[in-house]
């Protein structure tokens, strides 16, 4: 059987093959109401990503991951089928074994160890910020939504949690924007 080439990233060879693979085991969570298009684009972009990152994870030592973290994210993506048998089965139609499943879910702990160690140690909130997101964002969007709002004291670290959250994603993606910039990125399969 011939594949086609969906990217190239340098001399890494993502396949389209690859890409329906991901998207019959849902390894990627979809997003609601997302079409199938948008979906396999989302899930290209994604792979790309994860091969930008994991090279750079493997320039300074890729951390060994525990069998029950690994365990533990399968079972979370087998959670995203009705039942487990479902899940075996998109294994099987994906031609990918649970061991090779695990492997890939592996790689991504290494990714999500890496940046953990990387970036989340220089990411602070101070509490200035939470309270200046809490008077703003933060109550604006309870209102709307008809909640209460608490007073700050019983919240403060639910919105620290969430702005550090949000500056480790901008994080993330200012390092994968640079690793990306410093790639050779061809797309070949559009959509």
């Amino acid at each position: 059987m011939v594949d086609r080439i969906a990217a190239l990233v340098d001399r890494q060879v993502i396949t389209v093959s690859e890409v329906s693979q991901m998207a019959e085991i849902r390894f990627f969570p979809r997003k609601a109401g997302q079409s199938d298009d948008d979906s396999r684009h989302d899930i290209l972009e994604s792979l790309i990503a994860q091969a930008l990152r994991f090279r750079d994870v493997e320039r300074f030592g890729a951390e060994d991951i525990p069998k029950d973290s690994i365990e533990s994210r399968f079972l979370d993506i087998q959670k995203r089928f009705p039942a487990a048998g479902d899940f075996a089965a998109a294994m099987q139609r994906a031609e990918l074994s649970p061991d090779e499943v695990r492997a890939l879910v592996k790689r991504q702990l290494q990714v999500e160890a890496y940046i953990q160690e990387r970036f989340a140690p220089m990411i602070f909130v101070s509490t200035d910020e939470i309270e200046a997101y809490y008077r703003g964002d933060w109550s604006q969007q309870r209102r709307q939504r008809g909640l209460s709002i608490p007073p700050l004291t019983e919240v403060t670290e639910e919105i620290r949690t969430l702005l550090k959250s949000n500056r480790l994603q901008s994080e993330i993606d200012r390092w994968t924007t640079q690793l990306r910039a410093r790639a050779n990125v061809d797309i070949y399969a559009r959509r």
